[in-house]
C-alpha cells in the first residue's frame, strides 16, 4: 500500500521547542496540516529520573486538537525496570490507557549483553501490561533488534520500526521511505513505521527537520486499532500469570 494511503503521524521531544521556550510547536498548524496528522508520538522521559520538559504541553495540546497520542519512554537496559516504569507512570499521571498507546523506545545498549537487554525489556513490557491492561508498542529498528534482542523471549507487543532513505544534504528535506520497513528476525508484522527523520517541520521553527511516521492502515484502521473491544487474557512469560491484553494484543 502506498504511504499516501496510510495514516500519517509525527513524533516530538524537547528538541522541537527552542531552548528558551519561545518557539513552541503550534498545534493549530499541526491540526490544519495536509496530509492530516492523525497521531502524535511524544517523548515522556528517559529511564528512572528524567522527564522531557515539554511532554505535558505536547500531551495536552495533542488532546485538544483531537489527535491520537503515543507517549514513548526511553529505556536504559542496565537500570531497574520497576523504577523506569514508575517514572513513566509518574509522568503520565491520570491517563486513560485504553485511548493512549504506550511506547518503549529501544535504541540504547550501554554495553549491556543481549540477554540483559532482553530481560529488562521483557520486564518493562510485563509491568506495562499488568498496570494498564494493554500491551505496549516497541519502537526500534530491525538491525538494532537483531543485534540486541531475543524476540522470541519477549511478551506480545506491537512494533514501531524506523527505516529511512539516505539523507539528502541540508537544507533539503528527505522524502519518506516507502512502507513497509524491514522486519527484525522473528517479527512477522509491523504497526508503525518511522519513515523519515528529515521531514519538514510542522508547526515549529525550532528545528528544521521533523520525524514522520505511518500507521499500517488508514486513519479508520488506526481508530479501530486504538479501540478494539473485549480484552483477551495473555500469559506473561516472566511470571506465567495471566495479564490483560486488550486492544494492543499481538503475537510475534
Amino acid at each position: 500500500m502506498p504511504n499516501s494511503n496510510l495514516a500519517f503521524g509525527i513524533d516530538l521531544s524537547k528538541y522541537n521547542t527552542s531552548a528558551d521556550g519561545r518557539k513552541k510547536v503550534d498545534f493549530n498548524v499541526v491540526a490544519a496540516h495536509v496530509p492530516k496528522v492523525a497521531f502524535i508520538a511524544m517523548r515522556s522521559g528517559i529511564s528512572w529520573g528524567y522527564q522531557d520538559p515539554w511532554f505535558s504541553y505536547y500531551f495536552q495540546e495533542a488532546e485538544r486538537i483531537g489527535r491520537i497520542r503515543m507517549p514513548y519512554h526511553v529505556l536504559y537496559p542496565g537500570e531497574s525496570p520497576i523504577t523506569q516504569m514508575d517514572n513513566f507512570f509518574r509522568i503520565l499521571g491520570d491517563t486513560n490507557f485504553y485511548a493512549v498507546p504506550l511506547v518503549l523506545d529501544l535504541e540504547i545498549d550501554h554495553g549491556q549483553t543481549p540477554a540483559r537487554i532482553t530481560t529488562t525489556t521483557a520486564k518493562c513490557i510485563t509491568i506495562l501490561a499488568n498496570r494498564t491492561g494493554c500491551i505496549p508498542v516497541i519502537y526500534s529498528r530491525a538491525n538494532w533488534v537483531n543485534r540486541f534482542l531475543c524476540v522470541q523471549d519477549l511478551p506480545p507487543v506491537y512494533w514501531w520500526l524506523a527505516q529511512y532513505r539516505f539523507s539528502w544534504p541540508y537544507p533539503l528535506y528527505t522524502p519518506e521511505f516507502p512502507c513497509p520497513p524491514a522486519l527484525p528476525s522473528g517479527v512477522i508484522t509491523w504497526s508503525f513505521h518511522q519513515t523519515s527523520q528529515r521531514g519538514q517541520s510542522i508547526g515549529t521553527e525550532a528545528m528544521h527537520y521533523m520525524d514522520y511516521n505511518r500507521f499500517n492502515g488508514s486513519e479508520e484502521d488506526l481508530k479501530t486499532f486504538i479501540g478494539l473491544p473485549d480484552p483477551q487474557p495473555v500469559t506473561c512469560p516472566l511470571d506465567d500469570q495471566p495479564c490483560t491484553g486488550g486492544k494492543y494484543l499481538e503475537t510475534i
